[in-house]
């Protein structure tokens, strides 16, 4: 059993690698920092989701270094100017320069954002090449910055739980979009965090020139701290991990012989913390919460469920349309045609109306940061389209597993073509039951990202104080295996549980 707390933790759906070296490639017109000016580059999304470039397609061919390389992880894709502008306006506080890029020569523009590294301005030669090019991005963006939370591991658990806790030890509560990333790279946006006010009030003011001069400046400036803090943390991370089993060895060796003993000394400890903690607890969830759980509940399913019937027709579309071929062309095609259906889950531009759908999040859930102090809209609606995007391959699957078990057997096209449709209507009544629990858990999940946050923040004063007083019943042995403040975190979530469990469908206490 863990002693861990891990009622926050939302464990993203499992997917193995995109099939493809290359999911997409062509020429764009960008701006270049280095000449000031506008350029085009070939430009090139891997199958691991970087972004490269080259001079043109011909020095890519020859097999030529890329001019560079950018992975996609905590970007943010922006479709206008102004999306942009805003965007830099909060990072350059005080610099209100404007754009840094020069005006594009053309109106299919879009860009890509990160506080900490290297900005993207992107001028589309149609409307057609810019749609292409954001579905790539954006599936790239999503791809690489759920990495951490797609392994649903104790282990990427305990680490995404260790960086919360050292952000509310400095009364930051709700991680939001800063664990989106590989570890080093969230380690990186945590470091920054502490580092940005810093920098603001020193190095900021003396930064001299014109507005715009000081605006790229101070960009630079920021990109080069991050690249630094990157490289050192990369750097011990990787030394952590060649020890990391040795140490784990060690703590279970620790654990095994007295783990009856650190149960029921918590279970203890988290009888005493109750008495203290659960009626405050339960009176703010009555005041905070409970008033507006109707409504964040209804906010949080529609989006993803919009998104899931849309993956069910695109599941049913592609089927059929894959029943007609059957119908006119040979019976050996449809190996074919089921491999196709297949990497529909890793077509970014068919997927994207499913995933658009989940982009309703950022304006129906807006109010929750003023509220509640939310600020992960961009990780939910990553997590709902990493939902969406599971589903269709498990649907893919499921179809094409049961399909060639009847592909020797039928006689005729036109067998063939009514066992397919029974198929399909096998694998969509299995993807209803599956989208409908999964909706369910994913709502459930997500309120208590939403919540609990905001109740540990309002209880902190009145209740957590209160853990020194416990710090004695912890045996020197034990110190560094029972932590207080899970069992504290613990007794507040049960709180919590009980009032979302009110409603209808409430989310259930983790085993």
């Amino acid at each position: 059993p863990s002693l861990r707390f891990s009622g926050s933790s939302l464990a993203f759906p499992q997917l193995r690698g995109p099939p493809d070296a290359a999911l997409h490639e062509g020429s764009l017109c960008h701006y270049d920092g280095d000449s000031r000016g506008w350029q085009e580059s070939y430009f090139v999304v891997l199958g691991d989701f970087t972004l490269q470039w080259f001079e043109s397609e011909e020095a890519l061919r020859k097999g030529c270094e890329p001019g560079g390389s950018a992975a996609l992880s905590g970007y943010r894709l922006l479709s206008s100017a102004s999306e942009y502008a805003e965007s830099l306006g909060r990072l350059c506080q005080g610099l209100a320069g404007g754009s840094p890029f020069a005006d594009a020569q053309g109106e299919f523009l879009f860009f890509l954002y990160h506080p900490f590294r290297r900005h993207f301005c992107f001028c589309a030669g149609s409307a057609r090449s810019r749609r292409i090019w954001r579905a790539a991005l954006r599936d790239g963006i999503r791809y690489r910055s759920t990495e951490l939370q797609r392994r649903d591991s104790l282990e990427a658990e305990a680490f995404l739980e260790a960086v919360r806790f050292y952000r509310q030890e400095r009364g930051r509560y709700g991680a939001g979009d800063l664990l989106l990333g590989p570890e080093p790279e969230i380690l990186g946006n945590v470091l920054m965090e502490d580092l940005l006010p810093v920098l603001r009030s020193q190095v900021l003011p003396s930064i001299r020139g014109a507005k715009r001069r000081r605006q790229q400046l101070w960009l630079q400036f920021l990109r080069e701290v991050y690249t630094l803090i990157l490289g050192e943390i990369s750097g011990e991370f990787e030394g952590f991990q060649k020890e990391k089993e040795k140490l784990q060895t060690e703590l279970e060796k620790k654990i095994r012989p007295e783990l009856d003993q650190m149960l029921t000394l918590k279970d203890q400890i988290a009888s005493k913390l109750q008495a203290v903690v659960r009626s405050p607890a339960e009176s703010c969830c009555g005041w905070g919460v409970e008033p507006h759980l109707e409504c964040v509940v209804e906010e949080l399913v529609r989006p993803v469920s919009s998104g899931l019937e849309a993956v069910r027709s695109l599941f049913a579309q592609r089927v059929d349309e894959m029943i007609g071929l059957v119908r006119s062309s040979p019976v050996a095609a449809l190996q074919k045609e089921l491999l196709t259906l297949g990497r529909t889950c890793w077509q970014p531009e068919v997927m994207q109306p499913c995933y658009e759908e989940a982009d309703l999040y950022r304006e129906s859930l807006r109010g929750l940061e003023e509220r509640f102090g939310f600020g992960g809209v961009t990780s939910l609606v990553l997590g709902a389209q990493n939902l969406m995007q599971q589903l269709m391959r498990n649907a893919t699957h499921t179809f094409q597993q049961l399909s060639r078990q009847h592909l020797g057997q039928a006689r005729g096209r036109r067998q063939l073509a009514q066992t397919l449709g029974k198929v399909k209507e096998r694998v969509l009544k299995k993807f209803d039951y599956d989208s409908s629990s999964a909706r369910k858990r994913f709502a459930q999940e997500w309120l208590v990202r939403i919540f609990l946050p905001f109740l540990l923040k309002h209880l902190e004063s009145g209740c957590k104080l209160e853990l020194r007083r416990y710090e004695s019943f912890v045996f020197a042995d034990f110190s560094g295996i029972i932590n207080l403040e899970n069992i504290y975190e613990e007794t507040v979530l049960a709180a919590l549980l009980r009032a979302v469990g009110k409603g209808e469908g409430g989310p259930r206490a983790r085993g």
